[in-house]
């Protein structure tokens, strides 16, 4: 085999990686969800409802997990995501993994409600800490 033909393999070859790379840029792309922004007030109220969750988490961390991944469902439904197994957020598949199957149950559930937490801030939004202040002094 002489130079030439080496050359033209291994040119032939990277186009074909090349173009495989393209091509799951652009599955991926494709797959994710373009999602409807929230209300302000759908905001507001998904973030005081999160915020209970938490607060129940010391008493009844079962019942606050339940309560955890029903509001993400709620709000990425409510954004318009698909909520099939493949589509959604890694964190969410975690949190489902880490709460229900960790053999340090209470720990399990407490980096489930983490990874729920991540979810809640990328599809809610940084809440600002003035708002944050506000909410809870109306519920003081």
């Amino acid at each position: 085999m002489d130079a030439g033909t080496l050359i033209t393999i291994l040119v032939i070859a990277l186009v074909v990686v090349v173009l495989l790379f393209l091509l799951r840029a652009a599955e991926v792309s494709r797959r994710r969800p373009k999602l409807r922004p929230l209300a302000p007030d759908a905001s507001d109220r998904y973030a005081s409802e999160w915020d209970e969750v938490e607060a129940k988490f010391v008493d009844s961390p079962e019942q606050a997990l339940r309560e955890a991944e029903a509001l993400v469902m709620s709000v990425l439904r409510e954004r318009g995501h698909p909520l099939t197994e493949r589509d959604l957020p890694q964190e969410v598949k975690r949190a489902h993994r880490l709460g229900y199957a960790s053999k340090d149950k209470t720990e399990g559930m407490r980096q489930a409600l983490l990874q729920y937490r991540v979810v809640m801030e990328r599809m809610v939004g940084p809440e600002n800490q003035a708002r944050r202040e506000q909410r809870k002094r109306e519920l003081a």
